[in-house]
């Protein structure tokens, strides 16, 4: 039962995010608001790379392990959402005025 109580957490943090971001968005320009993620992002995971290092040389020998490891976890999730929104593109982005031309010209 752990590992399905680790997972929950993680998509109840994830959702929590994603809330607080689009809470942001309300008063803030979406792009803003990502690039924001980005850097609050890439300045936690530096702090985690080097509060889980012993000292300051295993740190710097372990800087392009970690690096590669972060921007390959990043690539894949920015992969895999990328295609959930692309195969759900009309539901995640509904619109009033949807055209249903869209996926006529896409798929040409």
């Amino acid at each position: 039962m752990p590992q399905v109580d680790d997972e929950r957490q993680y998509w109840d943090l994830v959702d929590d995010f994603i809330s607080r971001a689009n809470e942001h968005c309300d008063n803030t320009d979406p792009s803003m608001v990502s690039a924001a993620i980005l850097q609050a992002a890439s300045r936690f995971n530096a702090f985690i790379v080097a509060s889980s290092s012993v000292d300051r040389k295993e740190y710097t020998e372990e800087l392009e392990a970690s690096l590669r490891y972060l921007t390959n976890q990043y690539r894949d999730q920015l992969s895999d959402n990328l295609e959930d929104y692309r195969e759900n593109f009309k539901v995640y982005t509904r619109t009033e005025n949807d055209d249903s031309t869209d996926d006529q010209a896409i798929d040409s």
